[in-house]
């Protein structure tokens, strides 16, 4: 018998089946399209599981499911993607929780811990080595996301469009040569089609392209600040000597490939030497395979 581990997100989904073999071949992992449990219609998720998901688990006796999930906000939300799971993957035990309780387990283990996510989305939480205590409604990325992959590409699209004088030249030019978009483009990816959140995060490679550029690098320290002021706790922020002593860690994508911005910005704030890991799941895997 095997369990399934997942760590899903909007762009992507981190799969790994953990068998009773021995250790050197127990694990198997792969990757396959994201959601977001709370806004992604059944449809859609059910498609994933069926056509790049179940493929994959061809003659594998799966008893047990640990997904990890944005969106998974408890309720009908997660009793919905529950029935999903039991479609298909029969029979198997499902246990459900947020992507924060994953990236938080992945940082920290037992023991406690700021946890804070930087993907597509982002999301942040005091972590007590067991539970999320404490978490700030992330808000998705109309309404909050600061400092996600979401919102960097938002802020690069109106600086291309609203104030492109702020470039040179040149980078302006390969912006266009590289995405061909217009406006019109723009709006229709945005406001008409499905995935804003994920279009606007495929912008940030171009970011970190240009990241040498004073107006680039700006935009990126500056949503890396909103996202503390936003998201931390407050005594987390004041002066060092009523800071809580918890350590601050961060899991996703724009948290590690912009690495370097985020210790700087997290060492303004007295938050020395933050943990970043590009993913949770091999952690998670390592913690399951140590129980």
């Amino acid at each position: 018998m095997s369990t399934l581990i997942a760590d899903c997100g909007s762009t992507k989904t981190e799969w790994a089946i953990i068998s009773d073999k021995a250790p050197d071949d127990a694990v198997i992992t792969f990757r396959t399209s994201g959601f977001n449990a709370a806004v992604t219609p059944p449809g859609n998720i059910s498609h994933i599981l069926e056509s790049e998901v179940i493929p994959r688990l061809a003659g594998t006796a799966v008893s047990r499911i640990c997904f990890y999930g944005a969106g998974c906000i408890g309720g009908e939300v997660d009793e919905r993607l529950r029935g999903l799971l039991a479609q298909a993957v029969p029979d198997a035990a499902i246990e459900i929780a947020g992507d924060l309780l994953g990236a938080a387990r992945a940082l920290f283990g037992g023991r406690p811990g700021i946890a804070c996510i930087l993907g597509t989305g982002s999301n942040c939480g005091v972590y007590d080595g067991r539970e999320i205590t404490l978490n700030t409604p992330p808000m998705g990325y109309i309404l909050g996301d600061e400092g996600s992959g979401a919102v960097l590409g938002r802020k690069l699209i109106n600086i291309i469009f609203k104030h492109p004088g702020l470039l040179p030249a040149d980078i302006v030019e390969d912006f266009n040569l590289t995405y061909n978009l217009s406006k019109a483009d723009i709006i229709e990816r945005v406001y008409r089609q499905p995935a804003a959140n994920r279009f606007l995060a495929s912008f940030c490679p171009f970011i970190r392209k240009h990241l040498s550029h004073p107006v680039i690098n700006d935009l990126v320290a500056t949503s890396f600040e909103e996202f503390l002021s936003a998201n931390l706790p407050a005594d987390m922020l004041t002066p060092a000597a009523s800071r809580a002593s918890l350590p601050i860690g961060f899991v996703g994508s724009i948290a590690f490939h912009f690495s370097d911005i985020l210790t700087e910005v997290c060492t303004r704030h007295g938050l020395y030497c933050p943990t970043i890991l590009a993913a949770p799941l091999p952690s998670l895997i390592t913690g399951f395979l140590q129980k």
